[in-house]
């Protein structure tokens, strides 16, 4: 099985990101889209161009990049979100731009009241923090040196 060229737009690049830091982590070639991969692509929220082009960043799966792999090997990421922007897709919050990594011992103190969350997150090695709790904890909102940026 082969890669069916689009007319316009050749093998049709995307650049994949990770889920977690968003940063660019590979290439995807995706040749001519049909209408199934079209349809799957809108229901997820991803636009395509209106003359078949793919988009030009895509997120493929939630693979961490080595990055954040080697972040959850030493704590726990936390990424600030907005429920309400987030239209109850949970498996993908609209993110804010707050990003941090933290040690298992503070996730302990600020989840510490709800076992299952706390061990929910201590398991997964991230967290989706809505912005009023992210600030309320008083986590950092511009850039910190060596974490991604949201």
């Amino acid at each position: 099985m082969g890669v069916r060229l689009d007319e316009k737009h050749g093998l049709n690049p995307s650049v994949t990101l990770c889920f977690f830091c968003q940063e660019e982590v590979g290439l995807v070639l995706l040749g001519k889209l049909t209408s199934a991969t079209k349809k799957s692509f809108e229901e997820a929220g991803i636009h395509c161009g209106p003359d078949g082009e793919a988009p030009r960043k895509i997120t493929m799966d939630k693979v961490p990049c080595d990055k954040c792999k080697q972040y959850m090997e030493v704590g726990i990421i936390l990424i600030s979100c907005s429920m309400e922007k987030s239209k109850s897709d949970m498996q993908n919050p609209y993110r804010t731009g707050g990003w941090v990594v933290v040690k298992e011992e503070y996730v302990k103190r600020v989840f510490g009241n709800s076992e299952e969350t706390l061990n929910a997150v201590l398991g997964q090695r991230v967290a989706f923090i809505d912005d009023a709790d992210w600030d309320a904890v008083g986590l950092p909102r511009g850039a910190v040196e060596g974490v991604p940026n949201g």
